[in-house]
């Protein structure tokens, strides 16, 4: 029977064309602490227990529940696989470890004036586009950045693959579609008005990494991210604006998808912003300080429709579903 590491790289090595490289490089991190934790014993040796520690020596070391959570996930994608179906085990020893039970806080987004303020406080017209692109449109960071010319059409933002070539590197969706994003008239004309081909990318910086891609040097998070210092200089335009962080760049997206979904259907947003299901963007979606005055206004507004009527002195009145079959009986 082979080991837990001898496991992982079979895994990696069989699976190396079917995952983003950051998916993988997740799942060889969650490996290696797992060995750390509990030693490089044959996988028909792991016990449940094993999982239990590994959860706890997270928390010991100062990791959050989450990356617990991501960790146990990964590992429990090799033990799966390993069942289905390489058949090397006939179960997955950690299968009824539980995750940890997560505190959700509340979605946090940005309001029109807070949007405006930042954008005043842009450094560049280039940086203007990439806050106004992700405010109007909910683009990922990375489709921002790897946005190029040919990508805007007809009243659209194409999001779609790039493959290698003299002018651009690979890169790929999250959500693996391409997708339409519709896109304002003045939108499109400042993203076209760049000079370069990545039209929210530097020209010079551009040429340094086809260069690193023509020498197959560019590493993945370089075509992911391809802007240096990214959340460097989105931390200082909010300091300049605010004289604090507010927020983070991705709470952009969060703004756009709750607008969305405040007059078109959630399907159809789902659909616009790539999110795998709708299940997923309900952790995008934010109450309004204004949505909390209306719900305030409606429960005062039925206060003032006089005092509810004692329940001693009127009969019980039947659910509805009761009094349907208090008809029907009737009938017999």
């Amino acid at each position: 029977m082979i080991t837990a590491t001898t496991l992982c790289q079979q895994f990696m090595s069989e699976n190396v064309l079917f995952f983003a490289e950051s998916t993988l490089e997740t799942i060889e991190r969650a490996f290696r602490y797992f060995v750390r934790v509990v030693g490089n014993r044959q996988i028909d040796r792991i016990e449940p227990d094993d999982g239990e520690q590994y959860k706890a020596w997270h928390l010991r070391t100062s990791r959050s529940k989450t990356t617990a959570n991501i960790h146990l996930r990964s590992v429990n994608w090799v033990l799966n696989w390993a069942v289905d179906p390489k058949k090397i085990l006939t179960a997955n020893p950690l299968a009824r470890v539980k995750q940890f039970r997560i505190t959700r806080n509340p979605v946090r987004i940005y309001e029109p004036d807070q949007v405006q303020r930042m954008l005043r406080f842009a450094p560049s017209d280039r940086w203007r586009s990439i806050l106004l692109t992700a405010y109007q449109t909910g683009l990922r960071r990375g489709e921002i950045l790897n946005l190029t010319r040919d990508n805007i059409r007809g009243g659209f933002i194409y999001v779609e693959p790039k493959r290698s070539t003299a002018s651009t590197w690979e890169w790929e969706p999250k959500d693996k579609e391409i997708r339409p994003v519709p896109v304002t008239p003045e939108l499109a004309a400042m993203l076209t008005a760049s000079s370069g081909f990545y039209i929210t990318l530097d020209p010079g910086h551009v040429s340094k990494l086809l260069e690193l891609n023509r020498m197959g040097l560019l590493k993945y998070r370089q075509r992911k991210c391809p802007e240096e210092n990214f959340r460097r200089t989105f931390v200082a335009i909010q300091r300049q604006a605010f004289g604090r962080q507010l927020g983070s760049f991705h709470m952009l997206r969060k703004t756009f998808t709750t607008m969305m979904c405040e007059d078109l259907p959630d399907y159809y947003v789902m659909r616009l912003t790539g999110h795998s299901s709708l299940k997923t963007m309900t952790y995008y979606l934010a109450s309004r300080e204004s949505q909390a005055d209306i719900v305030r206004e409606i429960a005062s507004r039925g206060m003032k429709k006089g005092p509810p009527v004692s329940t001693e002195t009127q009969p019980r009145p039947l659910c509805r579903g009761q009094s349907d079959w208090a008809v029907e009986d009737s009938n017999f």
